[in-house]
């Protein structure tokens, strides 16, 4: 709480979230709070949720929309750009030091936006956010996650510390025993990003590859037929259960695959002629395609940014992650899931944001993602077990899981990373 979350930029909301002015979303990190508002139609501030008065949080809502931001301890109120707009009896500070508008004004955040995310930095110092993020940019912004929309957005509050959640999603080799029902699908090893990238250490995992297409088996040995079936059902196997990264047009493109396509074709030809009729249905639907993908931008199967970011990419968007600490405690974890869509203009669904204190009362909503939280509290509790000697991570499929915490103390130790 000292060394790391108040010197890293970190993705606070989306800026669907706040599109009118006086639109506001409460980001809160362990003990912080801040305030996010759309101050004027092209403008976007981030304040600490703390009046300068008394040391009243302003707001406990999550968002919301206001005109001006008001104290109700003592009915001082502030303009969307932070400054005092009303202080009641105002002449009793007369001939007093530090009373200006300027000492009276709400507390400001570092504030910039990439991705489609308003990112926050409370280091007053800090470096910029491209610098921050690197190569990370460059890798991604073919994506254009800042034309994709709000498909579904969930939190769940989870008893584990938010490292614990972070791992979960870096690393594929717990598919062998998470997500057993995938297993059909071939060897499912995911080696870890060995890539040298630019930058002074702080590198951002991604873990890429997927499938080992040369070990698997069509024919009589095998539940699919041809190389057509297995893409086929493996991209629509993802849209029954994850509920996101193929959403409704990848769907229908994975359905022609089979109607369209002889038996004849090989893999890669079966996945490119996917490729060819997801254009074709997100067309027919309005929605934009990313014309600037390439094959190897498709290659990676997720990326992890610095420190609680995990995004699985795909054409028709995103999945999303972010963990973070709910308040003191350590073994406390909020954790939102978004998945990102692409929709035609005036199409954008109208999602609700759904929050679950318990991780129990998810059940029966994403069969994927609950194989994946079955792990979180049972690790959480091993790993305060007397018989636990320390991680082992696969030096070659979980080398992410190395890297997190590599850049974590490296980053909290002084930067020699």
């Amino acid at each position: 709480m000292e060394r790391l979350w108040p010197r890293v930029w970190q993705p606070a909301c989306r800026e669907e979230e706040i599109p009118n002015v006086g639109d506001y979303v409460n980001y809160e990190i362990g003990n912080e709070s801040i305030l996010v508002v759309r101050s004027a139609p092209d403008t976007i501030r981030a304040f600490y949720n703390v009046c300068p008065h008394r040391g009243r949080r302003l707001r406990d809502d999550a968002r919301g929309n206001l005109s001006l931001i008001f104290c109700g301890y003592h009915a001082w109120t502030f303009d969307l750009d932070g400054r005092p707009a009303t202080i009641p009896s105002r002449e009793d500070w007369k001939g007093c030091p530090a009373t200006s508008d300027a000492d009276f004004s709400l507390s400001p955040v570092k504030l910039d936006t990439w991705a489609g995310w308003v990112w926050i930095n409370m280091d007053p110092g800090c470096e910029p956010l491209r610098d921050f993020l690197q190569y990370i940019p460059g890798k991604l912004d073919a994506f254009e996650w800042d034309k994709c929309r709000i498909r579904s957005y969930t939190t769940i509050i989870f008893p584990c510390n938010w490292k614990v959640v972070l791992e979960a999603f870096v690393e594929g080799y717990h598919s062998v025993g998470t997500h057993p029902q995938l297993l059909r699908f071939g060897d499912m090893t995911v080696p870890g990003f060995e890539e040298d990238l630019e930058g002074d250490g702080r590198r951002h995992g991604s873990h890429t590859g997927g499938y080992h297409f040369e070990k698997l088996i069509f024919g009589e040995k095998s539940e699919f037929r041809c190389a057509r079936d297995y893409a086929a059902d493996q991209l629509l196997e993802i849209h029954d259960t994850l509920h996101g990264i193929v959403h409704d047009e990848g769907a229908r493109a994975a359905q022609r695959l089979k109607r369209e396509v002889g038996e004849d074709v090989g893999v890669m030809e079966a996945y490119g002629k996917y490729a060819e009729f997801l254009r074709e249905e997100m067309a027919r639907s309005g929605a934009p395609f990313p014309e600037k993908l390439t094959t190897e931008h498709l290659s990676s199967v997720e990326w992890q940014i610095f420190p609680n970011t995990s995004i699985l990419p795909s054409p028709e968007g995103a999945f999303w992650y972010r963990m973070r600490p709910n308040g003191d405690n350590p073994g406390s974890t909020i954790f939102d899931v978004l998945s990102l869509g692409r929709f035609a203009p005036g199409k954008e669904p109208k999602w609700t944001h759904d929050i679950y204190t318990d991780p129990r009362d998810f059940k029966g909503k994403n069969p994927i993602l609950e194989q994946d939280f079955s792990n979180m509290v049972a690790v959480h509790k091993g790993l305060r077990s007397r018989g636990w000697k320390g991680a082992r991570p696969s030096p070659v499929q979980e080398n992410n899981v190395y890297n997190i915490h590599r850049v974590l103390h490296a980053f909290m130790s002084g930067g020699n990373y």
